[in-house]
Parts: C-alpha cells; structure tokens; sequence
C-alpha cells in the first residue's frame, strides 16, 4: 500500500473520531436536524472508507458488491433511526439494517464457498455459537425487563441475522489465520472479526437503549453503542483490502 494512501485511511479514521465525537454532543438532549446532519457524516465516512479501499486494491469482486451494498442499506438504517424517534420508524430502521446484514452474510458465504467449499452454511460449532449468543442476549434483556412492544417479532428476526452474521465473520477470521487464504491473514482476520463483533455490541447496547427503563438515558452506554457501530463498518470496509471473491 502507497503512502498516500495509508494517509486516506488515517484521515478517514481521524475524520471518523471527530465527527462521531461531535454528533454525540450535539443529539444532548434530543434528535435535531444538526445531529442528522453530523450522523449522516458519520455514515457517509464508512463509505468513503470502503470505496477508498476498493479503489486502493483495486478489488471489484462480488464480495466488494455486497459490503459496499450492505454499508449503503446501513447508511439508510441510520437515517431512518434518526429521523424520526417513533416505533414504526425503529422498525424501518432495523428491517434496513437486516437487509444490510444479509448483504454481509452473502459476502462471507461467496468466500467460504471460494476458499472452503466443503464447510456446510452452519456446522454444528457455529449453529451452536449462534444460539448460545441469542441465548445470551436475550437473557440479560429479560433481566433488565426490556419492552420490546410491536417491535419484538422483527428485532428477534434481526438478532438471528445478526447472529449468523458475526458466526460467519468468527469462521472466517479463524480460517483465514490458521490456513493463510488471504493476503495478509492475520490482520484481516482481526479486523474483520473485530468488525463483525463491536457490531453485534453495538446492536446490544442499542437494545439496552431502546427496550429498557434502566439504560434508556445512559450516555454512557449510548456512547459505547455509537463508537463500536461507526468503527465496526469502518473495519468491515477495510476488509475490501485484501478479500476479493
């Protein structure tokens, strides 16, 4: 990788902390029009961050179609999550977010099936994994009595998709490592299991947010549900580097 580019990518990630910072201090005390605009910043980053590293590997692979793809349904999911605070446009959000996944799942399955043709869409550690997780989750909302309303059938729908999502991811990353498939094995398979896992810690602490009286004010919490999410699809971008299926 050229220096120039090296330094696209630390702008971008610089840019990132910056605007993320920024749009945490001005959504205090509720949603404007300003803290879309410095949200939708935020999204438009990890765009840019993974078109910067198509164009730097020059990787126009289906799996950069579906990343670019499921980065762009994350970009919309913001904007709905954001626009307006109501049920129904929490549900659009996440069914946006759900595509996005979907996408994210098609990418690593075209890898798997390139690299490891043989492995089945779950084995048994991964189906277990899956579970275990859903179990997991579900469990610690239910003891901080989360209310889920209208949203529970399409939030448990999310949380499987999510679940298989961050599953594949973990596959990967521990096959890319141990049988050195990819170019550089060992930093993709951090960063995209690292991506793949503050996503999945984002979309928990966005659940202790949205579905709990306890965690429904915690700045604290929103802060750790914003900055694994940007930097989450800012490293699964990255990914474009050196994955090209």
């Amino acid at each position: 990788m050229s220096v120039p580019n090296i330094i696209g990518f630390a702008v971008l990630f610089i840019l990132q902390a910056v605007t993320t910072f920024i749009f945490l201090k001005v959504e205090i005390p509720k949603p404007s029009k300003k803290s879309l605009t410095m949200k939708m910043t935020c999204s438009t980053i990890f765009i840019l961050n993974a078109l910067l590293a198509m164009i730097t590997a020059g990787n126009f692979s289906n799996y950069t179609f579906f990343i670019l793809i499921g980065l762009a349904f994350s970009w919309v999911g913001d904007f709905l999550l954001h626009y307006k605070v109501t049920e129904n446009w929490f549900i659009a959000g996440v069914m946006t977010f759900m595509c996005g996944h979907i996408c994210y799942i098609a990418a690593f399955l075209n890898v798997q099936r390139t690299y490891f043709p043989d492995a089945p869409f779950l084995d048994f550690t991964e189906a277990l994994l899956m579970i275990v997780g859903i179990c997991f989750s579900q469990f610690r909302l239910y003891t901080h009595k989360a209310e889920y309303g209208k949203a529970f059938l399409p939030c448990t729908v999310y949380m499987n998709v999510i679940m298989i999502m961050l599953v594949k991811a973990l596959w990967l990353s521990i096959r890319f490592i141990m049988n050195g498939t990819v170019e550089n094995a060992l930093a993709t398979g951090i960063i995209l299991a690292f991506g793949a896992g503050l996503f999945t810690l984002s979309d928990f602490t966005l659940a202790l947010l949205r579905f709990t009286h306890r965690y429904s004010q915690s700045y604290a919490i929103r802060k750790v549900n914003i900055w694994t999410y940007f930097y989450a699809q800012m490293l699964l971008g990255l990914t474009i580097l050196n994955i090209a299926v």
